[in-house]
């Protein structure tokens, strides 16, 4: 397994723990809204670090909006979570 592999492994299993954490979360919803719940729930700092690729000023209406934006920048070459 290549390393772009394994970090596409990773986003995806991320992405899915951030839409299990924020399936019961009201939308609208801001990035600072979505780190103080991550915090609040004691999920992996993983899931922080990738929030942290969210634009603080947007408005999100849904995870699929929040994880979209994630992967991309993923792809535009942000790189992996500490640790990985």
């Amino acid at each position: 397994m290549s390393i772009d592999d394994a970090i596409s492994t990773e986003l995806d299993r991320d992405l899915t723990a951030l839409r299990t954490a924020l399936a019961r979360h009201p939308f609208p919803t801001s990035q600072d809204d979505i780190l103080a719940l991550l915090v609040a729930r004691r999920e992996p700092a993983r899931l922080l670090w990738r929030t942290a690729a969210l634009d603080r000023r947007r408005s999100y209406v849904s995870a699929d909006e929040v994880c979209d934006e994630i992967t991309g920048a993923t792809d535009s070459g942000m790189p992996p979570p500490p640790g990985r």
